[in-house]
């Protein structure tokens, strides 16, 4: 990640205890950060939380550029539009859902990264959009929003 004027880091956030420790962390989405000559490609930064508080150090970023999320970049996807940090496998680890209303120009999607000990990995992370789940498709910004 590259900080630049108007990346709207922030733009969506979302705690959660994301390896267990009994800190939670900080989903920090960033749907206009650019990636490489894409224009508002997008980025999720996952912040450790530890005793003292919140922290930069250890934490990771995610993009569809990233190995093991699916997808690829592209210019006006912005990725982490929305962010949620939630236990859905009851493991007391929270995964993270993270969207890109704009994917597909327009039809929006949601990817799912797994947690682990370690915190969130791209590993084994999986992406659906509106036709996946028997919604409409074309323009729908599938994943725009997220309530956990």
């Amino acid at each position: 990640m590259h900080p630049h004027r108007d990346d709207r880091f922030g733009w969506s956030l979302s705690a959660g205890d994301t390896n267990g420790d009994g800190y939670a962390d900080i989903a920090v989405g960033t749907p206009y950060e650019a990636i490489g000559s894409k224009k508002q490609a997008g980025t999720v930064t996952v912040l450790r939380g530890s005793a003292s508080g919140l922290t930069g150090s250890g934490a990771k970023s995610f993009s569809q550029d990233t190995a093991g999320v699916p997808g690829a970049v592209e210019a006006y996807d912005y990725f982490g539009y929305a962010v949620q940090l939630t236990d859905s496998s009851g493991d007391g680890r929270a995964e993270l859902a993270a969207s890109a209303s704009g994917e597909n120009t327009g039809d929006g999607a949601v990817w799912l990264l797994k947690s682990t000990a370690s915190g969130i990995t791209a590993t084994g992370s999986k992406s659906f959009g509106a036709a996946t789940v028997g919604g409409p498709a074309g323009d729908a910004y599938f994943g725009d929003v997220l309530a956990g």
